[in-house]
């Protein structure tokens, strides 16, 4: 199986709608930008490399739209898409894959682009309500509890904790996560800290989402969630916290969302809520490492 991922990069509002497609030369076709993914890469960083190199524009995901599989030879390609937007109006260059990128008009793009999948994924894409994304992370693979000799709260990550975190960055990235918060054991504020320094943020440390005070003080949790949860609707930029497994059940909670999995060491949970704040969808990403 080969592993694709691509976005439907839209500009403007309403009926002035414009789609970002490119021609490929050696396929003498218009087609929405994609690409394979590539050893221990996020599908979603994938997309936004992808579009990047062939059309030399910076986009920031929203949310995920359909998986598109089809066959190539001997193997299945599967097309993880995405919907995306202009991350910036700066335009670099961009590899020989395309020789012309262009905006179109939704309404051209539905007429004439080469493929049926494509098409499809544009209108399922102009159809998507809008929503906001939070993201819930378990932190990053620690040391074990019976190996650590100071106190739990400053237990430290593992190599492949740190990798884990390194890999992280570049899917928060994906998404240019605006707001860091976290339990402030060092395990967790550890998860976050790469993408913090790449980005330029603060995480805000929290103790009561700790799992010390979240035994001590269950109300705790929910407050510093209530708290979270209004920066968030504010936000302009996605939040993103980090937290512990026996802690996620209560800070899903106060999303309204039942927790249906274990989220594993690095896992991300991404809840995407309407416009009133009530959560319409979670979308699971496990860790790549």
């Amino acid at each position: 199986m080969i592993n694709a991922s691509g976005a439907v990069v839209l500009r403007g509002k309403a009926d002035h709608r414009e789609v970002l497609v490119v021609h490929r030369p050696s396929y003498n076709d218009w087609s929405l930008p994609k690409g394979k993914m590539l050893p221990d890469e996020y599908l979603a960083v994938t997309a936004v490399r992808e579009v990047s190199e062939e059309t030399g524009h910076t986009v920031r995901l929203l949310r995920p739209l359909s998986t598109a599989r089809y066959p190539i030879n001997s193997h299945v390609k599967v097309v993880q898409w995405w919907l995306a937007e202009p991350a910036t109006d700066k335009v670099t260059g961009h590899d020989n894959e395309a020789d012309k990128v262009e905006w179109w008009p939704v309404s051209k793009a539905i007429r004439e682009l080469s493929y049926d999948d494509d098409v499809q994924t544009i209108v399922q894409g102009v159809r998507e309500p809008p929503t906001k994304p939070l993201f819930i992370v378990r932190h990053a693979k620690a040391m074990n509890r019976k190996q650590w000799q100071g106190r739990d709260a400053d237990r430290r990550l593992t190599e492949r904790g740190r990798r884990q975190a390194k890999a992280l960055a570049g899917l928060l990235q994906a998404f240019e996560v605006g707001e860091l918060a976290s339990s402030s054991s060092n395990r967790c504020m550890k998860t976050l800290t790469p993408y913090a320094q790449h980005a330029g943020l603060e995480i805000r440390a929290f103790d009561a989402l700790s799992e010390e005070s979240a035994v001590e003080s269950p109300k705790g949790v929910l407050r510093t969630m209530s708290e979270l949860t209004e920066l968030s609707r504010r936000a302009k930029r996605p939040l993103a916290i980090c937290g512990h497994r026996p802690v996620l059940p209560a800070m899903f909670g106060t999303l309204g969302v039942t927790q249906d999995r274990t989220l594993r060491p690095g896992e991300v949970a991404i809840v995407y809520s309407d416009q009133s704040g009530l959560p319409v969808r979670t979308l699971y990403i496990a860790p790549r490492l």
